[in-house]
C-alpha cells in the first residue's frame, strides 16, 4: 500500500519542509521571516489602543449629555486601534496597511476634541489623554509601517 502525502486547505499536497509550511494554505510573506521593528511598533500601538478603551473608566469620563463626547470616542477608536495593531503585532508581513489606518485613527485623536467639543468637570484630562495617545499611535503606527516596508525592500533585493 503506497501512502499519499495528506492534502491541504486547497487541495494541494502538503509540504513537510519547514521553510515551506504555513496552516492557513499560502507562502509566508516576504520569506518567511517577521520584521521585528514592525512587531515591536504594533505592540506599543496595541498598548495605546488598550488604555484608550480604558481612559473613560480609569479617568471617570462622563457620557456626553448630547453627541458622542469623549467617552464613546474613546472606546470605539480604541476597540478600533487595538485590534488592527494586535494584528500587525502577530502578523506585521501580512496586512501592512492596517498600520496606515492606524495613523489615520491616531490623527482622528487629535482632531476629535475640537469636532465633539468634549464637555465635564475633567475636559483638560480627556482632552489631553487623546492628543497623548493620538501622538503615540501615530509615531508608532507609522514606524511600524516603515519597518514593514524596508524590511520588504531589502528582502526583495537580496532574492535578485
Amino acid at each position: 500500500m503506497v501512502r499519499q502525502p495528506p492534502l491541504g486547505s486547497r487541495g494541494q499536497e502538503q509540504t513537510t519542509d519547514p521553510e515551506h509550511m504555513y496552516p492557513y494554505g499560502a507562502e509566508p510573506a516576504y520569506g518567511g521571516r517577521v520584521p521585528l521593528g514592525a512587531s515591536a511598533a504594533s505592540a506599543v500601538t496595541f498598548l495605546a489602543g488598550i488604555w484608550l478603551v480604558l481612559a473613560p473608566f480609569v479617568l471617570e469620563y462622563v457620557p456626553a449629555s448630547s453627541g458622542i463626547g469623549a467617552y464613546w470616542n474613546d472606546l470605539v477608536v480604541g476597540v478600533a486601534i487595538a485590534t488592527l495593531a494586535i494584528v500587525r503585532t502577530v502578523a506585521p508581513s501580512n496586512v501592512p496597511w492596517f498600520s496606515i489606518v492606524n495613523v489615520a485613527l491616531g490623527a482622528w485623536l487629535i482632531v476629535a476634541p475640537f469636532v465633539h467639543e468634549y464637555e465635564g468637570a475633567n475636559k483638560g484630562v480627556m482632552i489631553g489623554n487623546d492628543l497623548a495617545v493620538g501622538m503615540v499611535v501615530i509615531v508608532m503606527a507609522a514606524a511600524s509601517a516603515v519597518s514593514t516596508h524596508r524590511h520588504r525592500s531589502r528582502t526583495e533585493q537580496a532574492s535578485n
